[in-house]
Order: C-alpha cells, then sequence, then structure tokens
C-alpha cells in the first residue's frame, strides 16, 4: 500500500525549479532514506509533502489523497528544527501541542511522550538550557501528538554527537516497529541511514534520481573484480565457460566487471592458458557513501 506518492510534482520560485517533475513512492511500514546535496530540494519536497508549501504543478498523495484535503493525512512533522518554546519546559511544550490539536488525554500524553523519547527526567526545565540532542527529542515527542501514521523528519540528525544520532535512531527504529509508523528521513549522515532504513530516495538538481531498496544497494556497494585483458571478448568466452557460478558485465570501456566469490588467481591464471594478456586486475570495493555521492552526482 503506498503510503506517498506524488507525480510530476514541482516547485518553481521565480524562473527556477527548485523541484522539478518529482515521482516519489513510499509503502507502508517504510522507513525511507531521503538522501541528496544540500540544495538539491529535500527540504522543499518535505514542505509539499506536509502541506506548507503548494506545489506549482503536480500532485501529492499522502493515504490516497490530496495531501491539502481535510482529513487525507495524519502527519507528524519536523522540518527545519523544532519548534520550542525557550521559556516553556518540555512538559508544557508538549501540553500546549496537545491541547491546540485536541488530544483527549493531554497530561497523560504529555508524560507518555517524555517518557517515550527519555526526556521524562527534565520534563520541567526550560527548553533553552536543552542539548541539540535533547531539543531533537523534544521535537520528535512534538512531532508524535495526535498518534500520526507518518512521520516526515528533516534532517533531524544535523549538529548531533554520534551518541545523539545513535539514540535519534533507536527512537525511529522503535516507532517503526513497535507502532507501524511509516517514516521519511532526510540525512547527510549516510552512515546511520544505512542502519535503519529499508528503502531510499535520491534527489539531484531538484529531480529523483532513482528509488532503491537496501537489497539493491547491497548489490551496488558489493565488491567485484575488475579485469581489463588484451581480447576482452575472448576473455569473456573463456571465463563463463570455466566459472558458471560467476557474473560477468561487459562494461562500455571493454573492461570486464567480475561479480561472485571470485578468486583473482584462478582468473589469471585461466585466462593464461588461453593465452590472453591481463592488462589490469583488482578488487573494487565501494562503501554506502561512495555510492550515494556518485548517484548524487558527486566525485
Amino acid at each position: 500500500m503506498s503510503v506517498v506518492k506524488t507525480r510530476a510534482l514541482t516547485k518553481r520560485f521565480g524562473n527556477k525549479a527548485a523541484v522539478d517533475t518529482f515521482d516519489m513512492q513510499v509503502n507502508k511500514g517504510d522507513i525511507y532514506g531521503f538522501v541528496g546535496h544540500n540544495g538539491a530540494g529535500k527540504s522543499t519536497v518535505m514542505r509539499m509533502l506536509s502541506g506548507l508549501t503548494t506545489p506549482t504543478e503536480g500532485t501529492v498523495e499522502v493515504f490516497g489523497s490530496p495531501v491539502d484535503t481535510s482529513g487525507a493525512k495524519k502527519l507528524g512533522v519536523l522540518i527545519d528544527g523544532p519548534g520550542l518554546y525557550p521559556t516553556m519546559s518540555a512538559y508544557d511544550n508538549l501540553m500546549l501541542k496537545c491541547l491546540c490539536v485536541g488530544v483527549v488525554s493531554p497530561k497523560q500524553t504529555t508524560v507518555e511522550l517524555l517518557d517515550f523519547v527519555g526526556l521524562a527526567d527534565v520534563g520541567k526545565k526550560a527548553s533553552r538550557f536543552f542539548s541539540t540532542g535533547m531539543k531533537q527529542r523534544l521535537g520528535l515527542a512534538l512531532a508524535l501528538v495526535g498518534n500520526p501514521d507518518l512521520l516526515l523528519l528533516d534532517e533531524p540528525l544535523n549538529g548531533l554527537d554520534p551518541e545523539g544520532s545513535r539514540e535519534i535512531r533507536q527512537l525511529i527504529i522503535r516507532l517503526n516497529e513497535e507502532r507501524g509508523l511509516t517514516v521519511i528521513i532526510s540525512s547527510h549522515i549516510l552512515d546511520q541511514l544505512g542502519r535503519m532504513c529499508n528503502r531510499y530516495g535520491v534527489i539531484r538538481a531538484g529531480r529523483m534520481v532513482a528509488e532503491l531498496t537496501t537489497e539493491q544497494v547491497a548489490q551496488e556497494c558489493s565488491a567485484y573484480l575488475h579485469l581489463e585483458t588484451s581480447d576482452p571478448a575472448k576473455a569473456l568466452a573463456v571465463l563463463q565457460e570455466r566459472f558458471t557460478s560467476l557474473d560477468f558485465t561487459a562494461m562500455p570501456d571493454g573492461a570486464l566487471r567480475i561479480s561472485g566469490a571470485a578468486d583473482a588467481g584462478l582468473i589469471g591464471a585461466a585466462l593464461a592458458e588461453a593465452g590472453i594478456a591481463v592488462t589490469s586486475l583488482y578488487t573494487h570495493r565501494r562503501d554506502l557513501e561512495d555510492f550515494f555521492v556518485e548517484m548524487m552526482g558527486g566525485n
């Protein structure tokens, strides 16, 4: 079931298209990592998904209905940082939000949310004295008021130390596993995304480059042998016949990419027996960061 679907979504500011014919699909139960450079259009997309910004063209559907239709969405939103009243306590910030949205049991909900995000012991402390991590956790608690089914988190890990990032990551995973929340999270911290997301969307210059599952990303990041020879066509024929369990891909430049449990020594020996000179043979490794930087158009 699709929770979020956009079609040809476009947002222009003057003559500049910040988001250009953007298509996205997020399924129920996803933790969807939204990846792109600064200025690629991530925040603009998130604001259109939440109804905070009106698209110039295209459509946004959330739970099968237009995002601007009353009752069409049950969203929790944390965009552009948590909106806190700095002189008010964490408890009072949450109580105010509960009262504004008409929560039936505001006191109980406030206590439960403070406990869930690990702020029960500092609930009466003014939020201006909170660390960045504590403010992010309080912002997450505010986004959970009203028991949403979809959570939009725009760069919630910014400015956090490794421990703070881990705490937020663990809370997001708990929300997904225990409450069944669908989560869209944008972040530059690819290592943290890799530990919690099951699907990804990559945006570049306002356009969706690709949507991928974790399995597809893992396959793209897996190690392979890079082979260059004096006779690529003959080398491919020899190796396919000799090593039937391996996958071979002929690249446009004549090189061969060999995936699977390939032994470079055995590959080289087989080609030597066939009289084929090897000019280059090495193991190529690409980590998550390398893969996404490449997808985003970086070097």
